[in-house]
C-alpha cells in the first residue's frame, strides 16, 4: 500500500498534536486512532500501530516526570504491574476489533470524555490523604481495569487513569498527569509488545508517526507546571468533535 505525501504529513502533525495533548491530560488516542483510519491504515494494523507510537513517544514524556520528582513509587508500583496484567489480557481479546465496533466505541468514549472533563475541576478533592493500604487497593483496581481497557483499545485511557486519581485518589490534577502517565505507560508497553510478536503494526505509518509522537510529548510534557488549558482544551475540543463527525460519516457509509 502506497501512501502519498500529504498523508504523511497529516499523520506526522495530528500525532504530533495526540502526543502533546496525551502528555498533558491523556486521551491523545482519541485523536490517533481516527488518524489512522481516515488515512487508511488496514484495520488489523491500527491498535498495534497505535501502540507502537504511543509507547515511544510517552518514553520522553515519563522520562521528563521522573526527573521532576512527581511519581509516587510507593503506591503507583501497584499500579504499574495490574496495568501490565490487564493490559496483556486486553491485548488478547483485541482480535474481536472490527473497523465499525472501533467507530462505534468511539463514538461512546467521545462525549463521555467531553463530560469528564467538564466535570474534572470537580473532582480536585481536598480531603486528606488516604490510608496507604486503601491507596494501593484502589490503585491496583485503577491499573487492572483501565489497563485492561487500554490493551483491548485504548483512545481515553490516560484521561480516564487521571480522572480516577483526582476522584478516588485525591490527587492534585498536576499529582494525578504525572502518576496517570507512568501507569498508562506500563499498559502501553505490555500491548506493545503483544502487537509486535503478533506482527500487527504497519510500520511505513508506525516510523513517521512516532517521530511527531516524540515531539508532541517533549513538548507537551513541558507544559504540564504551567496553564495550558486556554490552549490546549479548546484545540482539544474542536480535533474530537471533527473526528466524532467524521467517525458517524463513516459508520453512517460503513452501513449501506
Amino acid at each position: 500500500m502506497d501512501f502519498e505525501l500529504w498523508q504523511y504529513a497529516v499523520v506526522f502533525l495530528l500525532i504530533g498534536f495526540s502526543g502533546f495533548i496525551d502528555s498533558i491530560a491523556g486521551g491523545g488516542g482519541l485523536i490517533s486512532i481516527p488518524t489512522y483510519m481516515a488515512v487508511g491504515v488496514p484495520v488489523e494494523f491500527i491498535l498495534g500501530t497505535n501502540k507502537c507510537v504511543s509507547s515511544t513517544g510517552t518514553t520522553f514524556a515519563v522520562g521528563r516526570y521522573i526527573m521532576s520528582k512527581t511519581i509516587f513509587w510507593k503506591t503507583m508500583i501497584y499500579a504499574v504491574i495490574a496495568a501490565l496484567i490487564g493490559s496483556a489480557i486486553g491485548a488478547r481479546l483485541s482480535i474481536f476489533m472490527s473497523k465499525n465496533l472501533m467507530f462505534l466505541v468511539l463514538l461512546v468514549v467521545i462525549p463521555t470524555i467531553f463530560y469528564l472533563q467538564a466535570r474534572q475541576s470537580g473532582l480536585a478533592s481536598e480531603q486528606p490523604a488516604l490510608p496507604q493500604a486503601s491507596q494501593i487497593i484502589r490503585v491496583t483496581l485503577i491499573g487492572l481495569v483501565l489497563g485492561g481497557y487500554d490493551g483491548l483499545f485504548g483512545p481515553g485511557t490516560g484521561t480516564f487513569i487521571l480522572l480516577a486519581f483526582m476522584a478516588f485518589l485525591h490527587m492534585s490534577a498536576r499529582e494525578a498527569s504525572a502518576n496517570a502517565r507512568i501507569v498508562n505507560y506500563a499498559s502501553n508497553l505490555s500491548a506493545f509488545f503483544y502487537f509486535l510478536i503478533q506482527g500487527r503494526i504497519f510500520w511505513p505509518i508506525a516510523l513517521v508517526a512516532v517521530a511527531g509522537s516524540i515531539c508532541g510529548n517533549w513538548l507537551g510534557s513541558g507544559l504540564v507546571l504551567t496553564n495550558a488549558d486556554r490552549v490546549v482544551k479548546p484545540a482539544f475540543r474542536f480535533v474530537l468533535i471533527a473526528l466524532l463527525l467524521k467517525c458517524g460519516y463513516d459508520l453512517y457509509l460503513g452501513s449501506f
